[in-house]
């Protein structure tokens, strides 16, 4: 009886068919000639392989260094579209400049926590993405791709454009609830605490803040004490209490 192939191997391996020829596609233009792109929106030449490393973020223990062996050892990606998953999760800040893991790859890992790192991540990576539309990470395929080549000036079936928008989407796929309205209200939050506490004079992320005043004061020409006085004590009553 012939061996029925693993369904999960069989799409696995369809996946990386599908990177390896938009890689190619998008490598094949002006061969040998790095091409300028306007904008600055990042993409991986191979996003099936950064999704999978996505997943294997969640599952995986967090490592001190997200080293190439981290990489191939646990998460069990190779090759040069693994080469282009660090600089992606740099661009999201899931990863510090030297390559340790953030509060937002923690974040990530958690149940409670994914949706909202995920669009945190997407937001620090995709951000021209954002100043064009607020509302992106809601909009369909065809209406993030007209802000792609808005932002680029490539055209719409540029494989380039197709790459943005697949390495768009695999980080999009963890957005699961209406996190932008959950940002809102925590960063609503946080300016409410930080104004309760400026105003009762308690220290705000470690410095203490006050308020000071410059009062010009122009007396007038008299040699009457009492209208000194009188000046001085409204000003000890009202303003130096």
């Amino acid at each position: 009886m012939a061996k029925q192939p693993n369904p999960a191997g069989v799409a696995k391996a369809a996946e990386d068919a599908n990177d390896v020829v938009e890689e190619a596609s998008a490598s094949s233009t002006d061969k040998g000639k790095p091409r300028e792109i306007k904008g600055g929106v990042p993409y991986t030449p191979s996003p099936g392989v950064f999704k999978r490393a996505l997943e294997g973020i969640i599952a995986a223990e967090r490592p001190d260094k997200f080293s190439p062996d981290f990489m191939e050892t646990i998460l069990h990606l190779t090759g040069g579209g693994a080469r282009a998953v660090p600089p992606m999760l740099k661009k999201m800040q899931f990863l510090s400049p030297d390559g340790s893991p953030t509060t937002l790859y923690s974040k990530v890992k958690t149940d409670g926590g994914r949706s909202q790192a995920a669009y945190e991540g997407l937001r620090n990576a995709f951000g021209e993405l954002f100043k064009r539309k607020e509302f992106v990470h809601r909009a369909d395929e065809n209406a993030v791709k007209d802000v792609l080549v808005e932002i680029t000036g490539l055209k719409k079936t540029d494989a380039i454009i197709r790459l943005m928008y697949a390495s768009f989407e695999a980080v999009r796929a963890f957005i699961t609830a209406d996190v932008a309205k959950e940002s809102d209200a925590a960063r609503e939050t946080d300016v409410e605490n930080a104004s309760e506490r400026i105003h009762q004079g308690r220290p705000v992320d470690g410095v203490k803040l006050g308020l000071s005043y410059q009062i010009n004061i122009v007396l007038p020409e008299t040699e009457n004490i009492a209208v000194f006085n009188a000046i001085f004590k409204s000003l000890r009553d009202n303003l130096l209490r």
